[in-house]
Parts: structure tokens; C-alpha cells; sequence
């Protein structure tokens, strides 16, 4: 999962944030929409906050603010078919 977060570091565009989600899916992590603080989640922040700036920037990259904006997203980068 380190070189996910390694390729963000580098270049925080949009493509390189579908990248890194892509890249967090082939390394198994849940990626969700959180209601609550209107962003994309990793399910491991409710035990590990390390990667909470990175989704918050990822999220505002994308500028996924809904769960539309969520769905949206996943269909234009083919985030689906993990």
C-alpha cells in the first residue's frame, strides 16, 4: 500500500487520485462514501487516521462531495469491476 500513497505524493491529479484508489482496491481496502463528512473513506480509518489526509485530498481532487458524485466517479474511471 506504500507505493499507493508513494504515487499520490508525486503527481495529486485527478487521474493519479483514480489511480491510487485503484491502487488501494488491488491491495484490498474498502473504499466508501462517507455520509457524514461528505468524502471517500477507507474502512480502515476507524482504526487507522494515517490515511485520512490522503482520502480527504483525493476527495476534493475528485470532487466527490455526494454519493452520486461517488457512483459518477467509479462509472468515467471504471472503478467497478474491483
Amino acid at each position: 500500500m506504500k507505493e499507493c500513497i508513494e504515487e499520490w505524493e508525486k503527481e495529486k491529479d485527478e487521474e493519479t487520485a483514480a489511480e491510487v484508489l485503484r491502487c488501494f482496491k488491488e491491495w484490498a481496502e474498502d473504499i466508501y462514501f462517507n455520509e457524514d463528512d461528505g468524502r471517500l473513506m477507507l474502512a480502515r480509518e476507524v482504526w487507522d487516521n494515517s490515511i485520512t489526509k490522503i482520502m480527504k485530498e483525493i476527495s476534493e481532487k475528485l470532487n466527490i462531495k455526494t454519493r452520486d458524485d461517488f457512483i459518477k466517479l467509479k462509472e468515467k474511471y471504471n472503478l467497478t469491476m474491483y
